[in-house]
């Protein structure tokens, strides 16, 4: 009696293991990083140009590093800041835009926001992020960044920062290029 429960034991444990292991190979994983190529320009509020009046290019790029936690995006910019910025200081927003229907709703607006930067300076790249999604984005999620154009301002931007030395925001117009720069969650 107690050697079959002993052993219905074991492959009751066995089976339970195999279920965890098989959950956690197909589930735990990181989406790899993809870059999509992005331009932007940006104005700050007293309307000083920041990156120049046409689109200066950079490289938006995704992570989603758990399962479970928030999905992140870092912009990378082949330009340089006229004043330095201690890392981690100035307060960024990327505004992005669902295009499926794979999610909450076509056409949600999902912040990725946060202080997450490298030191900015005179030489180039400037690195925006990671920032962090508001949420954990839905499984089959598309979106983009917001496309905006025109004169930047508080009510049209794509991105926007928070100055920490001036005291006041940049914000930026942008757009991702190509019908297929879409990111996937």
């Amino acid at each position: 009696m107690i050697r079959s429960r002993l052993a219905t034991t074991a492959v009751a444990c066995t089976a339970g293991a195999w279920a965890a292991v098989t959950v956690l190979s197909t589930s735990a994983y990181a989406i790899p990083p993809e870059s999509r190529s992005v331009g932007i320009s940006c104005d700050d509020s007293s309307g000083m140009v920041f990156a120049g009046p046409a689109f200066v290019s950079g490289a938006l790029t995704s992570s989603a590093p758990s399962p479970s936690l928030p999905q992140k995006l870092k912009l990378g910019l082949t330009i340089s800041n006229p004043a330095n910025i201690a890392p981690n200081s100035a307060t960024m927003v990327f505004r992005t835009v669902q295009t499926s229907s794979g999610g909450s709703g076509v056409g949600t607006v999902f912040d990725f926001a946060g202080t997450t930067h490298p030191a900015w300076g005179p030489v180039p790249p400037m690195v925006m992020g990671p920032l962090s999604a508001p949420v954990r984005i839905p499984a089959g999620t598309a979106l983009r960044l917001k496309t905006t154009t025109g004169t930047p301002s508080a009510a049209n931007w794509s991105i926007k920062v928070h100055n920490p030395v001036a005291g006041n925001d940049i914000y930026c117009v942008g757009s991702q290029n190509g019908v297929s720069a879409d990111f996937t969650f």
